[in-house]
C-alpha cells in the first residue's frame, strides 16, 4: 500500500468540461438541447457524405448504409494561429485533432483558465478521449473510395458491367467493414 504523501497518489480534480454535440456547439446548449427535448438527428448534410454515394436500404450491402440520419457536428470555425499553427498544415491534419484543440480550449475556460490567467501549465492537463489510428483504418478507409473509383470508370467509358465487376474486384481486396470495425476507430472528443 502506498503512502498519502506519495507522488503517485496526488490527487486530481476535474474542473472544467469542453464539449461540442450535434446542434449544440457546447455543454450549455447540449443541456439546452435535452431540457427541450429537441431531436439533434438529421439527414446527412451535404457537407459531410454524400447519400447518393453511400446509402442502400439493403443493410447487407457491403461498403454502405442504411440509414441517412444521424447526428452531426455542425461547422465549426477554425483559426489556425490561435493555436499556433501554420495554416498550411491543416491539410494534413485529422478534423478530431482540431476539434480537441477547440475542445480543450473550451475545458480550460470552463474551468476558468481563459482570456490570458496565468496559472502553472505544468499541473495542469487535458484529457481527451479519441482513439489513435489501428492498423486496420487504412485499408478499412481505402474501401470507401468506392464513389471515386466508379466515377472514374464511368467517365474513362467503362461499360457498367465492366465497372461493377472491377469495383468488386477492387473491393475484395481490403477488409470488409462490420459492426465489429467500429468500437477501435470511431473517436470520441471529450
Amino acid at each position: 500500500m502506498k503512502a498519502k504523501n506519495d507522488a503517485s497518489c496526488t490527487p486530481v480534480a476535474m474542473i472544467g468540461i469542453g464539449a461540442m454535440f450535434p446542434r449544440s456547439p457546447d455543454l450549455k446548449g447540449y443541456w439546452r438541447l435535452l431540457f427541450r427535448a429537441e431531436d439533434a438527428v438529421t439527414e446527412v448534410p451535404e457537407s459531410h457524405w454524400s447519400a447518393k454515394d453511400y446509402f442502400d436500404p439493403d443493410p447487407k450491402r457491403q461498403d454502405h448504409v442504411y440509414c441517412s440520419r444521424g447526428g452531426f457536428l455542425s461547422a465549426v470555425p477554425f483559426d489556425p494561429t490561435e493555436f499556433g499553427l501554420p495554416p498550411a498544415i491543416l491539410e494534413a491534419t485529422d478534423t478530431s485533432q482540431l476539434l480537441g484543440l477547440i475542445t480543450a480550449k473550451m475545458a480550460l475556460q470552463d474551468a476558468g483558465y481563459g482570456d490570458g490567467k496565468v496559472f502553472d501549465r505544468n499541473r495542469t492537463s487535458v484529457i481527451l478521449g479519441v482513439t489513435g489510428t489501428q492498423e486496420l483504418v487504412v485499408p478499412l478507409g481505402a474501401r470507401l473510395g468506392h464513389p471515386i473509383w466508379r466515377r472514374a470508370l464511368e467517365e474513362a467509358g467503362v461499360s457498367a458491367e465492366k465497372t461493377d465487376a472491377v469495383m468488386e474486384k477492387i473491393a475484395d481486396s481490403y477488409v470488409a467493414w462490420q459492426e465489429n470495425s467500429f468500437p477501435g476507430l470511431l473517436g470520441n472528443v471529450v
